[in-house]
């Protein structure tokens, strides 16, 4: 299914999505984050892919070494089809090649290496949630811009056929 063009509008909490293979994990990062942010978790890359668009995403947080898709390849096929949703990637590697693979493919938010901390997490996706707010807010005057614009031929128009 297609993703749908529905305009972002961001609530009082961040929606994040968390997809790891590691179940105790997903249990873990709920139980840690459910007061701070509505959580979402999934195993599934397919599943999470559906969840993007079904449950309004704007964060979404992978593990990258999973068995049926790396992290940075679902990072990679969500940038083009979600492009405002912030992408961060969390992975044990410290070699640069998956680095550079993530941020050149996955075009993602963040980098964070294993073992990580709540506190990391947390501070990330603030910065995520308030880079949301930014793209909201250009996406608003924009459309402010053009509706405008559209104003000015309008009455430009008007005065050349006067």
């Amino acid at each position: 299914m297609p993703p749908s063009n529905k305009r972002m509008e961001l609530g009082e909490k961040p929606k994040v999505l968390y997809l790891d293979d590691d179940e105790s994990n997903l249990v873990t990062f709920r139980a840690n984050f459910r007061s701070q942010f509505e959580v979402f978790t999934s195993s599934n890359p397919v599943e999470a892919y559906n969840m993007i668009n079904d449950q309004g995403i704007e964060i979404v947080i992978t593990d990258h070494n999973m068995p049926s898709m790396s992290g940075v390849e679902f990072l990679e096929s969500i940038s083009q089809d979600y492009p405002n949703v912030q992408r961060i990637l969390l992975t044990g590697y410290t070699e640069l090649v998956p680095v550079m693979e993530a941020i050149n493919k996955g075009k993602v938010f963040r980098i964070l290496t294993k073992p990580f901390n709540m506190k990391e997490i947390s501070t990330m996706v603030s910065e995520a949630w308030e880079q949301c707010r930014m793209i909201l807010e250009k996406e608003k005057t924009i459309t402010q811009l053009m509706r405008q614009n559209q104003q000015f031929e309008f009455i430009l128009r008007q005065r050349l056929l006067s």
